[in-house]
């Protein structure tokens, strides 16, 4: 079905087009989405609800207008809303169904076109902080400047610190030493970045390329550290020969044993060191001196967490399928944190089953076989430090990277050097 461009009359020689305003208020949605730091100030928030209450308009547009494929793909998301769902209060559901189920379903109703325009556009938005963080970054680490002013988040008292550079930069107190650019944890960026690098390498420039590597490595996130090398290997699987393929997957698992083993050796000579036991050796699951498992240090933290889940986990309740219901954690403990397992308590296992079945859809199995598999094994690490993949910033890259693969590749392919397609470093964009 064709959808035509609708546009209102301004002036004599000044049209707007609602469809691009609709994307341009997706990306400012999804970008506040992603955890920036000043996205907890109260006039922060009253203007992303502004925008989303201008996106329930764009939602009900795209709703009444729009073809069979994308009114199947808003239908199998609809479930989402579960994650949402507040058991307490049918208002509150509502309001979250309006603010975290509805911009999703308003990108999905977008065309091809438009939907990797939105997650072109908000790369472009993460790319340009990158590169503004960068000597901001640096300037604090070897000169320490000051912060022009500093506000806190969070309880009064409790909450986390965070100092202010330049607007363009922020730093939380006492983690200055990682890049973090406007994030509220080093680790938004650590995230971010590979899911980027390994599902649009050919839309980047070798500048921009460069930049997400540098920027991921300053941030010193351990989902980074782990996952960038086997991103920027297998990123470009898409590109690959069934021989080459072969011998890339020969070599990656030689490659992975050696890596494995150096690690597990590195890793214990910090068992006995007061900073890095802490840092590293307590970040993995050990058995006999070998790494058997990473820990998810946001929970362990909380006391008596853990042994609550084992009991939980046990699978002989109702509760196992369904979770404990929404701010569970909130309720018992005072608190809560972005874990897989606070997700799996509160909203069951059936829709963690249900969320994967929605991205193995999305994926090109027939055509990519292994890089679907690498895709599948990225996103359920993304999902154990940061379960909100069917949040709209995680959702448009993920979506728009796997399916819209083809429009990476500008009209000028044809100048596309054969030779050049399997170097990590290589893009297209002239």
């Amino acid at each position: 079905m064709t959808i035509s461009l609708p546009s209102i009359t301004v002036k004599k020689d000044l049209k707007i087009d609602i469809r691009n305003l609709i994307c341009i208020n997706l990306v400012l949605i999804a970008f506040v989405d992603s955890y920036p730091v000043y996205s907890s100030m109260l006039f922060v928030k009253v203007g992303v609800y502004g925008l989303k209450f201008l996106n329930l308009y764009a939602f009900l547009f795209l709703l009444f207008k729009n073809n069979y494929r994308n009114y199947i793909l808003a239908a199998l998301f609809l479930p989402m809303w579960w994650a949402y769902y507040n058991e307490d209060s049918l208002i509150i559901s509502f309001q979250l169904l309006y603010s975290g189920v509805f911009p999703v379903l308003t990108f999905i109703l977008l065309n091809d076109e438009e939907k990797y325009k939105v997650a072109r556009w908000y790369i472009k938005v993460f790319l340009f902080l990158m590169i503004i963080g960068i000597p901001i970054f640096l300037l604090i680490n070897i000169f320490g400047i000051p912060p022009l002013f500093s506000i806190q988040r969070g309880e009064l008292g409790k909450g986390r610190l965070y100092d202010n550079y330049l607007l363009f930069y922020w730093s939380r107190a006492g983690v200055e030493n990682r890049f973090s650019s406007v994030f509220d944890e080093p680790g938004v960026v650590g995230t971010i970045i590979p899911l980027i690098l390994y599902y649009y390498r050919r839309m980047l420039t070798g500048f921009e390329y460069w930049i997400l590597i540098i920027t991921g490595i300053l941030s010193f996130s351990l989902f980074f550290l782990i996952v960038f090398l086997p991103v920027l290997y297998f990123s470009n699987t898409r590109l690959l020969s069934t021989k080459q393929l072969m011998l890339r997957l020969t070599f990656s698992f030689v490659f992975i044993f050696i890596s494995y083993v150096a690690f597990v050796f590195i890793a214990r000579s910090t068992k006995d060191d007061p900073i890095l036991a802490l840092k590293v050796y307590h970040r993995f699951e050990w058995k006999d001196d070998w790494i058997v498992g990473i820990v998810n240090n946001r929970d362990t933290r909380i006391r008596g967490f853990d042994s609550m889940y084992q009991g939980f986990a046990k699978g002989d309740n109702a509760d196992f399928y369904t979770g404990k219901g929404k701010d569970y954690m909130l309720k018992e403990y005072g608190g809560s944190t972005l874990s897989y397992r606070v997700f799996v308590l509160e909203r069951g296992i059936i829709i963690l089953v249900y969320l994967a079945f929605l991205f193995a859809y999305f994926h090109p199995w027939r055509q990519y076989l292994i890089f679907s598999l690498i895709s599948m094994v990225l996103l359920a690490l993304v999902f154990f430090q940061r379960p909100g993949l069917f949040s709209l910033n995680y959702f448009l890259l993920v979506y728009a990277g796997l399916t819209l693969f083809k429009m990476q590749i500008p009209h000028k392919s044809k100048n596309i050097e054969t030779d050049n397609e399997d170097r990590t470093h290589y893009s297209i964009v002239k």
